[in-house]
């Protein structure tokens, strides 16, 4: 169960949100609103990215007693954006996956799961700034799910993907614990179980 209480952020004098609670025993759910309420600075605000009032809990356990590390480790932030990255997504893995192995984590093969959504063992290779939209948004993705995270915070996730990519990265969400940006309503109504509508 992924919850939280009071959550709040700012940027300078402006409140983006303010007291926003959510419970979500199980399954993903869709966060909605206008453009600059806040949706993904929500997400953030959940990975412990950025600072905030509230407090978060995973499985009955307090962020603040786990430590953000540990934290992050469990609960993973997907950006609509690629990170800017120099190297190849292999390189990006084994960072990666050096930091899951020091926290005790089990992890999977990313480079396996992106065979499943059709991205090409090559695309591994190459440096990031040379891979389309959609390679590397389907790299980024395989990362993060092959640490096996907890709960998974996603936005935009499938935004740079071909129908069939898109289908395909869905049958590999669905079911999984954690919160949901999307502007495409038939992707939110297939992959949610609860809203939570920002204003």
């Amino acid at each position: 169960m992924l919850v939280g209480q009071s959550l709040g952020r700012s940027v300078g004098e402006r409140a983006l949100f303010e007291n926003v609670s959510f419970e979500i025993p199980a399954g993903l759910m869709w966060v909605r609103g206008p453009s600059g309420s806040g949706k993904t600075e929500l997400l953030k605000r959940v990975a412990g990215l950025v600072p905030g009032p509230g407090i978060l809990s995973l499985h009955g356990s307090l962020a603040s007693s786990l430590g953000m590390p540990n934290w992050r480790s469990r609960v993973v932030y997907v950006p609509q954006q690629t990170p800017r990255w120099a190297g190849s997504g292999a390189e990006a893995w084994s960072r990666v996956r050096e930091f899951t192995a020091q926290r005790g984590r089990p992890f999977d093969d990313p480079v396996a799961l992106g065979e499943s959504w059709n991205l090409p063992r090559g695309a591994w290779d190459r440096p990031m700034s040379r891979l389309s939209g959609g390679e590397a948004q389907r790299v980024w993705l395989a990362i993060s799910l092959a640490t096996r995270p907890d709960a998974v915070l996603l936005d935009e996730p499938t935004s740079a993907l071909d129908p069939e990519a898109v289908a395909a990265v869905e049958s590999e969400l669905t079911g999984r614990l954690g919160l949901l940006v999307t502007h495409s309503a038939d992707q939110g109504a297939r992959l949610s179980t609860a809203e939570l509508v920002l204003t």
